[in-house]
């Protein structure tokens, strides 16, 4: 929609997406992959970026951007479904995706990551692009031409249609929840790629059929959807304990009480942690480039004087 392609948005985007990852790493000592979440989000929004920046005036063409979505298919099929394909390519970025945890296989949690859910972007691309589309459909059905004959004077023709969709749209998530939601762990692990987006998409959709539905939403989640990275991050250092295995406890032997606590925290942390995150994106990347290079150049100036101010003091220590 903005159809803006240039380094400074891809910059705020990756600044947003691990700026805050690489601070915890370096603070706790933890690989990168121990959040895999942000490995996962620069990967995909790294893919779509190259896929509508490169020939981006094919963009508002349809047949040659059905061509490039194919060609983004099948370099993804290939890298994610034929064996042996991703741990060839992603061997030279081992240093960053990889667990040494695992010595044999030290790309296996990426590789396992990444791999489950490799189609859930290409939905959302698919979903982005057409929604225009979408739009112009259901404004369609809802208009007041279309619906100038009434069934049995009282339901309209687009409401006959958003049925039809409806019940198209039952009938996939009846073979979802009947085929796929039932298997064990492993079996249904090999079809999650494929099958993920079903519920999701069908949701969405039947979500916006009706204009009562449209205009309402859940406050409490549009709120947390803002800080998912931050939360994310947070509930392994600041919710958590025991390798993520408990709840941190404030108040012992008060279990309610001490999650309630431990939830305020968490949340005003994260919460926290995001406007950080966006000060520091709007003071290190702001739209002129002198400004940039000069914040950038303190910066770096106040990293140099506190990792130096930090190994003096850790060397007068051991003295």
């Amino acid at each position: 929609m903005r159809k803006d392609f240039s380094p400074w948005r891809a910059a705020k985007m990756l600044f947003r997406l691990d700026f805050l990852v690489v601070v915890v790493c370096l603070t706790v000592s933890n690989p990168y992959m121990v959040y895999y979440i942000c490995a996962m989000h620069t990967y995909w929004f790294l893919s779509v970026y190259a896929l509508m920046a490169v020939l981006s005036s094919w963009n508002g063409h349809r047949a040659l951007m059905a061509f490039k979505l194919a060609v983004y298919a099948a370099l993804n099929a290939v890298v994610f479904d034929v064996p042996t394909v991703a741990a060839t390519v992603f061997r030279p970025l081992s240093f960053v995706l990889g667990l040494a945890d695992n010595p044999v296989d030290e790309l296996h949690e990426w590789r396992f990551r990444a791999g489950l859910d490799h189609w859930a972007c290409f939905v959302g691309v698919l979903c982005a692009y057409n929604y225009p589309h979408w739009d112009a459909f259901v404004r369609h059905l809802e208009g007041a031409e279309f619906n100038s004959r009434r069934w049995l004077g009282v339901v309209g023709r687009g409401d006959l249609v958003k049925l039809a969709v409806l019940a198209g749209l039952s009938t996939v998530l009846g073979l979802w929840f009947v085929l796929v939601m039932p298997r064990e762990k492993y079996s249904y692990n090999r079809l999650h790629p494929y099958t993920s987006w079903m519920p999701i998409v069908v949701y969405v959709v039947a979500r916006n059929l009706w204009p009562a539905l449209r205009v309402r939403y859940v406050h409490l989640f549009a709120w947390l959807g803002k800080i998912t990275l931050e939360t994310y991050l947070s509930q392994l250092h600041i919710l958590l304990q025991s390798n993520a295995k408990h709840l941190v406890t404030y108040v012992a032997g008060y279990p309610f009480m001490n999650f309630s606590l431990a939830t305020v925290v968490y949340l005003t942390a994260s919460y926290q942690l995001f406007h950080v995150t966006t000060e520091f994106s709007a003071f290190l990347l702001p739209r002129d480039r002198k400004l940039m290079l000069r914040n950038l150049a303190i910066f770096v100036a106040l990293i140099v004087v506190s990792t130096a101010f930090s190994l003096s003091l850790r060397t007068s220590r051991l003295a």
